[in-house]
């Protein structure tokens, strides 16, 4: 099984239960301390500026930042994970609160896709996928994939070339797609085993988890 980098951040929590593996990295991000500490769980290495987490109890080792910085405080917990070596990151906590924490986490996904790896933002409701000039495939035995279930492809780049989506309810085979047409929205799953792909360019997916 692959390593996986968990971060958690701030934002709205999950129901899902979260199991990590002894390879895998956990880093809390500011407040994602917090959102570790309600669910009982640890994190390898906390760090940010500290100005959304409301425990007083971080451990020694944490590595503060700067409030006026450059990168967000996941961006440094991303690029970290990236330093050590992971090419596949599972992020909480960075949908849902503040809108343009969420826009900056969904640009996250591109950064990690730009730079040879994966990453799902995870709602409680739903998860995320970015892919730069590559394909995403979504299992037929994963619980998600039920019949109906919406899943909704964007261009996120300003030309995305040879979209092709298969194994979802609306097929698309080789179109140019563009970041100002809303064209992939309210797709759905048909229990098969769907593949969203593009040659050039970045392509969102987001899916609903149940």
């Amino acid at each position: 099984m692959d390593k996986i980098c968990y971060i958690f951040g701030a934002g709205e929590r999950s129901k899902h239960t979260i199991r990590f593996n002894p390879d895998d990295l956990v880093i809390a991000a500011d407040g994602g301390f917090d959102y570790l500490e309600a669910i009982g769980l640890r994190a390898d290495i906390v760090l940010g500026d500290f100005d959304s987490v409301r425990s007083y109890e971080l451990p020694s080792d944490a590595i503060r930042y700067p409030r006026e910085k450059d990168d967000t405080d996941m961006m440094i917990a991303v690029k970290l994970g990236l330093k050590k070596g992971y090419t596949e990151f599972a992020i909480y906590g960075g949908l849902g609160g503040r809108l343009d924490h969420t826009i900056g986490n969904i640009q996250l996904l591109t950064y990690l896709a730009k730079n040879g790896a994966a990453g799902t933002l995870y709602h409680d409701d739903f998860a995320i996928k970015v892919v730069n000039g590559g394909s995403i495939v979504l299992g037929k035995d994963t619980a998600y994939n039920v019949a109906g279930n919406i899943c909704s492809v964007f261009a996120l780049d300003r030309h995305c070339h040879n979209v092709t989506i298969s194994g979802l309810k609306y097929e698309v085979t080789g179109e140019d797609w563009y970041n100002h047409l809303p064209k992939g929205v309210s797709n759905e799953f048909t229990g098969k085993r769907a593949v969203i792909s593009c040659s050039k360019g970045t392509i969102g997916v987001l899916y609903y988890l149940t």
